[in-house]
């Protein structure tokens, strides 16, 4: 696969001309028309910007980098060269896209050791409604030691199960491991030993909220999560036992790269 360019492809660089189409056009308008564009096509938002300078004028809004879509950017774009992705991806998330965002909150909080920075990026994410980012900042809540803060994280979670589903919550698990996996600079958002998950399960088994859900569902079994690739959702849990254990196996994945967590 050719390396990614940013700029327009030689053959429409060529062709251009002076164009008139869209002289009288709304530039609110272009702008919308490139923003979603982009949101489909990183690609034909580049050789859009060439086809008339009402389009290249319209493409330097921050609207449209807000809605860029970024899966054809590398996580970590190694060789920069004269493509301009380092400053393509700042520019984005100076703008607020929220892919941008995510990245660059994972990258403070996880690899560059800036707590603050990373948790206010990741939330400003979520608060666009990017779901892997959702995923990890309700997870770093759940583990927070203030009952408010931990209360928001639990919600956050449960609301995000519910809107995506046991596969989104898998989804996000795999997003978050895509750039958490690299063993060169991983950090750790808190160390989880024998001695966490045995508290874990003791407070699982004298829960009163786990216990009435075990009543009403009185034909299904306790999920032991043994082991669980895929996110497992269990009837017998209530939510703040079930995010406890995610954030457990989540730190466990930054350590070993696995999430199986067996009973002890």
């Amino acid at each position: 696969m050719p390396p990614l360019s940013l700029k327009p492809a030689k053959t429409i660089a060529k062709c251009r001309r002076k164009n008139y189409a869209f002289k009288n056009v709304p530039k609110e308008l272009l702008t919308e028309i490139l923003a979603r564009v982009g949101s489909s096509s990183l690609t034909d938002l580049v050789n859009a910007k060439v086809s008339c300078k009402e389009f290249l004028e319209a493409a330097s809004e921050d609207y449209v980098f807000e809605h860029v879509k970024m899966d054809s950017i590398p996580l970590f774009p190694w060789r920069d060269e004269h493509y301009g992705l380092s400053s393509f991806l700042a520019r984005c998330t100076e703008s607020g896209n929220p892919e941008a965002l995510f990245r660059q909150g994972m990258m403070d909080y996880f690899f560059n050791w800036q707590n603050d920075s990373g948790l206010k990026f990741l939330e400003r994410a979520a608060s666009k409604g990017h779901p892997a980012a959702t995923y990890v900042y309700g997870i770093i809540l759940v583990r927070s030691v203030g009952h408010e803060l931990r209360n928001k994280g639990v919600k956050l979670l449960t609301d995000l199960k519910r809107s995506t589903s046991s596969l989104g919550i898998t989804e996000c698990r795999k997003k978050a491991y895509s750039i958490l996996q690299p063993t060169w600079g991983r950090s750790y958002m808190i160390e989880i030993g024998p001695a966490e998950s045995e508290v874990y399960w003791k407070k699982k088994k004298t829960c009163s909220d786990c216990k009435s859900k075990a009543l009403r569902n009185p034909t299904q079994t306790i999920n032991r999560w043994i082991p669980d690739t895929d996110f497992q959702d269990d009837p017998c849990s209530c939510d703040s036992c079930l995010w406890d254990l995610e954030a457990i196996k989540f730190c466990m994945m930054q350590r070993t790269g696995r999430y199986t967590l067996t009973e002890s």
